[in-house]
């Protein structure tokens, strides 16, 4: 594309791998990258340099046709429209935490040129409200998200990767004797980053996935329709995923073929037990899931499509 992109995310191969997947993504494109850390670090951190200035530096530096900011919420809009002004290109913000945040993505969106979120509906929210808003969903990055034997540690009929919260936590209590193992912020074996995390999703016979305000626990209005990014990790991952049945999950996996989706946490028990039961089954889920997730949904297809519409 030979697009010279400034991204702002977070960059730290520990916690925040999508940051730096979004970058190799956007070089894979053939975009010329530079990366603006959202978090201030080194002499950022001692000089007290907010985001704003710091991209305002970067900006300075040479000519740049797109500035993409991943979330954005240390951006003001107003720091956003300035910056605009005095160095031109198209700002496009994608907001991963709609409908959680929706009234901070609804308050930031105006000040882009185009808004991207992966929930459907906060989408058509935006869209009701005038903002140029648009759909797009997460993806994964097969250089990480690749099947990984980490050995007898990690392997377990059921495993859920997430953080801990009391929704979630109900649904894990009626699922507990299926042999469920929990990792994450909150959960008593803690969280998992890196190559862990791979090994923890690769390690299950089966990949259970519960979004946030899932069940009788969450909050309806907050609940949504679109997929998380475990949607995708597992499937690039190559795990047999059982998720609740939201609404966007359907646009990218075919139910039953390349995804088994549960609407109660009596349905979730249900196809567990027959999941964990049917060896053949979980690997054809898996394997098709895969298939799907390098051919249609790495990150790199994600963002072709984010430039596309941006640059109309």
């Amino acid at each position: 594309m030979g697009l010279r992109v400034v991204l702002v995310a977070a960059f730290n191969r520990r916690y925040h791998q999508s940051g730096l997947a979004l970058a190799a993504a956007l070089a894979s494109l053939g975009c010329e990258v530079r990366r603006c850390e959202e978090r201030a670090r080194g002499l950022g951190t001692i000089f007290r340099r907010p985001l704003a200035r710091r991209l305002a530096a970067m900006l300075r530096g040479a000519p740049t046709d797109v500035v993409l900011v991943f979330k954005g919420t240390k951006l003001e809009p107003a720091e956003v429209a300035a910056l605009k002004r005095e160095h031109g290109g198209r700002w496009v913000n994608w907001f991963p935490d709609d409908p959680h945040e929706i009234a901070v993505s609804l308050a930031l969106a105006p000040a882009y040129d185009a808004f991207f979120t992966h929930d459907s509906s906060s989408a058509e929210r935006h869209r009701a409200a005038g903002h140029p808003a648009h759909y797009l969903a997460f993806g994964c990055d097969p250089a990480f998200h690749r099947p990984l034997d980490g050995g007898p540690r990690w392997r377990t009929p059921l495993v859920f990767v997430g953080s801990r919260d009391p929704a979630r936590e109900a649904v894990m209590q009626a699922a507990a004797d299926l042999g469920l193992v929990a990792w994450g912020p909150g959960w008593p074996r803690g969280a998992v980053y890196g190559d862990d995390f791979v090994r923890a999703l690769s390690g299950a016979a089966v990949g259970l996935n519960i979004h946030q305000h899932f069940g009788p626990g969450g909050d309806a209005g907050r609940y949504g329709t679109g997929a998380n990014m475990r949607v995708f990790e597992l499937a690039g991952v190559g795990t047999a995923q059982l998720c609740d049945a939201k609404a966007d999950v359907v646009r990218h996996f075919a139910p039953d073929r390349e995804i088994v989706l549960y609407r109660s946490v009596d349905e979730l028990r249900e196809r567990a037990r027959a999941l964990l039961a049917d060896d053949v089954l979980r690997r054809s889920l898996a394997a098709a899931a895969r298939a799907r997730a390098l051919r249609e949904h790495t990150w790199a297809h994600r963002l072709q499509e984010l430039l596309s519409v941006a640059l109309r």
